[in-house]
């Protein structure tokens, strides 16, 4: 049976909420069996505001604001604005793919993709205040409208009321001029390091974006970037958070892989065995005790209680599971494998979440599981972070503006 998931296209931040649900579906370090979302999502948007799983480079922060306002050249009826808005996106991946950009969204799907670049990029021009925090990408062509009609009875200027009024200009002729595809000119990034660092001040994002020191390659998550250690102390507590909830989280996703194995060796004796989670579990309780330190001076409910403060809406029965798994990888007087609480509090916990579909108690689930080569942890939209930082550092590192075409 196919599970679909459909939405209205009412309010951006809901549905690129429900966009990111469904690349998460794909992403296996970032599958939640567990129903742990809520937590992830407090120390992303901590560390990393405004970002997303979807961001696919730093320069659409500036494409998707030319998009619109190049569109609303010698209109004021929002609907035609919208329409030239989506025209000058679907044109601006067909120009993508002309200079041989890689990496953009719609590479594969071309013009007719169903998610344009300012479907996954407007909660984060809201954040970073390039354009108005208070308007949706729904209503932004009625309000530059609005605003250019206002400006035109009162010779003032819209963008001073819906985009930022230091925006960068785009090139003439937007976007079939557009040259330089995703990578930043050296002023554009100086401009982006400015309001990232203005609207995101004492976050890790802005830490990392300020740093003069390059991004280390391949680092798995945020708390092995060497940069990082620079941080200050709030955010620094945070990242070590971030660090920890990963591997307690990674964890007990490990024994939920180990508890469906010995249920299907038990269901489905012919061929069916423990032997990759154990060699998994193993694994994990050696880096347990690499980290017996760290684990043992966590002070958890100072953590949960921030997460709390963060999201007042989160779920106690959230609360109360990663209160049971972080106490778990606290305990070194046994194994994860043995300890019978935590067991049972992993499968109350899947079958709370998935409810009928449980693998628990649905057989034909069960049976269409098999365990993984490797459980991935958090890393809390790293991948995409690093992205955005990178970008930033490359556009300043170029020792002169690119030109326009």
């Amino acid at each position: 049976m196919t599970s679909l998931i459909s939405w209205l296209d009412a309010n951006t931040d809901e549905n690129n909420r429900m966009r990111e649900l469904v690349k998460l579906f794909s992403t296996p370090e970032t599958i939640d069996d567990l129903g742990i979302g809520q937590i992830r999502d407090v120390i992303s948007n901590t560390l990393f505001p405004g970002t997303s799983v979807l961001h696919a480079g730093a320069r659409y922060l500036l494409l998707v604001p030319w998009a619109y306002l190049t569109a609303a050249a010698g209109t004021t009826q929002p609907d035609a604005l919208k329409s030239r808005a989506e025209k000058s996106e679907r044109a601006l991946i067909d120009r993508l793919g002309e200079i041989s950009t890689t990496g953009f969204i719609g590479s594969s799907a071309g013009n007719k993709v169903r998610q344009l670049p300012s479907a996954a990029y407007w909660s984060a021009l809201r954040r970073y205040e390039i354009v108005h925090p208070d308007i949706d990408r729904a209503g932004v062509a009625e309000a530059m409208c609005a605003a250019r009609r206002s400006s035109e009875s009162s010779n003032g200027s819209e963008s001073t009321v819906i985009w930022d009024q230091s925006l960068p200009k785009p090139p003439e002729g937007f976007p079939s001029t557009e040259e330089h595809g995703l990578a930043l000119t050296h002023a554009e990034a100086s401009w982006l390091q400015e309001r990232l660092l203005a609207s995101c001040r004492g976050t890790l994002l802005a830490h990392l974006v300020m740093s003069p020191v390059p991004l280390a390659d391949n680092t798995y998550g945020p708390w092995e970037e060497p940069a990082a250690r620079t941080a200050d102390a709030h955010t620094a507590q945070w990242l070590r958070d971030a660090e920890l909830f990963s591997f307690v989280h990674n964890g007990a996703n490990i024994l939920y892989q180990h508890l469906l194995a010995e249920l299907a060796a038990r269901t489905f004796p012919d061929g069916s065995s423990t032997e990759k989670t154990n060699e998994l579990l193993q694994s994990w309780e050696m880096e347990r005790s690499a980290k017996r330190y760290l684990l043992e001076s966590w002070d958890t409910a100072s953590f949960l209680e921030r997460v709390q403060a963060v999201n007042p809406a989160i779920r106690l029965s959230t609360l109360d599971f990663a209160r049971t798994i972080a106490a778990a990888s606290q305990d070194f007087s046994t194994h994860m494998a043995d300890n019978l609480a935590l067991r049972r509090a992993v499968e109350d916990r899947e079958r709370l979440m998935k409810k009928a579909n449980s693998r628990f108690r649905n057989e034909q689930r069960l049976r269409a599981w098999a365990p993984t080569e490797r459980v991935s942890a958090l890393t809390f939209r790293w991948t995409q972070v690093r992205r955005t930082i990178r970008d930033i550092h490359d556009g300043l590192a170029r020792g002169q503006e690119l030109p326009h075409a």
